[in-house]
């Protein structure tokens, strides 16, 4: 993959988490390594799929606690390096709804 594919997906899930409300820095934790972007970008398209196209609904899911992942928000887990768990675990819902 080349890097101006790369870069692009990085601005991609960039502009996610700042929908999703995360600081500066939090951000720079998530998209700090490749496998979180495509996590994120991945996690964003899973909402969409769950939400119908509510992209107001689907972005406040992140921020709500959630018993799957301990109480916890989606978001919280994911900067505890929690990913990909919450990755799949959207995935799931989305071809197991």
């Amino acid at each position: 993959m080349d890097a101006a594919t790369q870069q692009s997906r990085r601005d991609a899930a960039f502009q996610i988490l700042t929908t999703w409300r995360l600081d500066p820095q939090q951000k720079d934790q998530l998209l700090d390594e490749y496998e979180n972007v495509l996590s994120v970008l991945s996690i964003a398209d899973s909402l969409y799929a769950i939400y119908e196209g509510d992209a107001d609904r689907a972005s406040r899911w992140p921020s709500r606690p959630n018993a799957a992942f301990g109480g916890q928000t989606p978001l919280e887990a994911m900067l505890s390096g929690d990913c990909e768990r919450v990755r799949k675990y959207l995935k799931y819902h989305v071809y197991n709804a």
